[in-house]
């Protein structure tokens, strides 16, 4: 028997069931007419005349796999001796669409995810438990796809991490599809996106530059930035921050406002060195390996000079994917160890340092800074300490940049004083809202978002969750 997919508390997501498919012996038939009209009414969904043509033939054919017991019951009522049942065997799935972009689905034509990258594996009966829990995918898909209404967007993806060991406890992917009934599947949803795209992140990017002063021991934290001129980056390119009124800034503040000229003069006082170092340090320039799942390698700068060094501090020129850009968020909140994310409770477990412990101290200070009182407001929770940052970058296209598409997101770890998990939100093209604001940022769509689906999974990830918010509220 193949063997089946459960999550991390042992609830069956994938297995076989016993079935039985209808075949017809067309020579058989004792009276054509009678036997069509009742197949009609068991069977409404057969195109017109489907069954005209079928007792043309004189031959054994089957007429439908994996019938319903309803439907063997009332085809073995019609006593006809041309009706036969042979037994045979169904892969379901559960959870239904939960899980889609992972289990993907299995059948004679079509394989792919888990069901065919491990489709060995499960062919010798050994069963695999995920990383993922139910619960809180269920309440992460259930938010994630309300949202994806709210703002209209293209497509939406969601990751929940753990970030001192790499369990994904939660991966939802939208549009996404029921592997039940893959005959079904629309054009594009069966990509998985939280490991089969990349993106140009914008903002959340800023962060690695504060990795690389606190990482050099550098005097820059303490220094004022003016940013008033902008920053030529090209002849024809002036970069400027239109939404930020004050003529300098100091560090913090630079990311708590999300100042894309303080962005690059903090990299133009590092330098480009130093910069390829850190994303190296941090595997950005590696393919993450997933144990049965598929995961793109991300997009670097094939020329990376000055003006790509720019570029990256404020989140252009580089695209990554989003299970990228959450393992080496999680390297900067979890005391600076490098994890490999995994969805396989089997897989090994590795852990190594490679950042500073007071590094990722004040990283967590300022990401909490940035949701307390910077464009992270919206993702604040009652009773839980939340950090983390929101990004908003517009989409390339044609090579140049749209005025009106944008991907939009926020990455944010909680509790932000000593992490243990990291979350993920990102909506590919949101359109104008009037509930939120006129404009899509990621502080207004993602933000928010990440903000209520952490309302509903704190009590599940830690149950003391659950008092504190229940004192707060009442």
């Amino acid at each position: 028997e193949r063997g089946k997919i459960f999550d991390r508390n042992g609830e069956l997501i994938a297995t076989n069931i016993d079935t039985k498919d209808f075949y017809i012996d067309t020579r058989k038939i004792l009276n054509k007419t009678e036997l069509k009209k009742k197949l009609e009414n068991i069977f409404p969904n057969k195109k017109e005349n489907y069954f005209d043509d079928i007792f043309l033939k004189k031959q054994y054919i089957k007429i439908k796999p994996y019938i319903t017991i309803n439907e063997e019951k009332q085809l073995k009522k019609i006593g006809d001796p041309s009706i036969n049942f042979h037994k045979s065997n169904k892969r379901i799935y559960l959870q239904h669409n939960l899980f889609s972009h992972l289990t993907g689905f299995k059948s004679k034509e079509l394989k792919s995810k888990i069901e065919r990258n491990l489709d060995q594996h499960l062919k010798e009966g050994a069963n695999i438990s995920l990383t993922l829990d139910l619960r809180v995918q269920h309440k992460v898909h259930e938010e994630l796809s309300n949202s994806l209404k709210l703002y209209n967007a293209k497509s939406a993806v969601a990751i929940v991490m753990d970030v001192n060991n790499g369990e994904i406890i939660s991966l939802v992917s939208l549009p996404d599809f029921n592997p039940n009934h893959p005959e079904d599947i629309k054009a594009f949803s069966e990509n998985n996106l939280a490991f089969e795209a990349r993106y140009e992140m914008g903002s959340t990017l800023k962060i690695f530059n504060a990795a690389l002063v606190y990482e050099n021991d550098s005097k820059l934290e303490n220094k004022k930035y003016i940013i008033k001129d902008g920053y030529q980056i090209t002849p024809d390119k002036l970069i400027i921050d239109e939404d930020i009124k004050k003529d300098e800034l100091n560090f913090m503040e630079i990311f708590t406002k999300s100042s894309n000229v303080g962005s690059i003069n903090i990299v133009e006082n590092l330098g480009i060195k130093k910069q390829k170092e850190l994303f190296e340090k941090l595997n950005i320039n590696s393919q993450i390996s997933l144990y049965g799942l598929n995961v793109v390698k991300n997009k670097l700068p094939k020329n990376w000079d000055s003006q790509a060094s720019k570029s990256i501090s404020y989140g252009y020129g580089m695209s990554i994917s989003p299970i990228s850009l959450v393992s080496s968020y999680a390297t900067l909140v979890n005391g600076g160890y490098i994890i490999k994310p995994k969805v396989n409770q089997k897989e090994n477990y590795s852990k190594k340092r490679i950042l500073k412990d007071s590094t990722s101290k004040k990283i967590n200070i300022l990401l909490r800074e940035i949701v307390k009182n910077g464009t992270g407001k919206k993702a604040n929770v009652n009773g839980i300490k939340v950090g983390g940052k929101t990004g908003t970058s517009r989409k390339l296209e044609n090579g140049k940049y749209s005025e009106k598409k944008v991907i939009t997101s926020f990455i944010g770890a909680f509790p932000i004083d000593q992490p243990k998990y990291i979350a993920f939100i990102l909506f590919d093209e949101p359109r104008r809202n009037k509930s939120e604001s006129l404009e899509s940022f990621g502080g207004n769509t993602a933000a928010p978002t990440f903000s209520r689906i952490l309302k509903k999974i704190s009590p599940i990830l830690n149950r003391n969750n659950y008092i504190k918010m229940n004192l707060k509220w009442n």
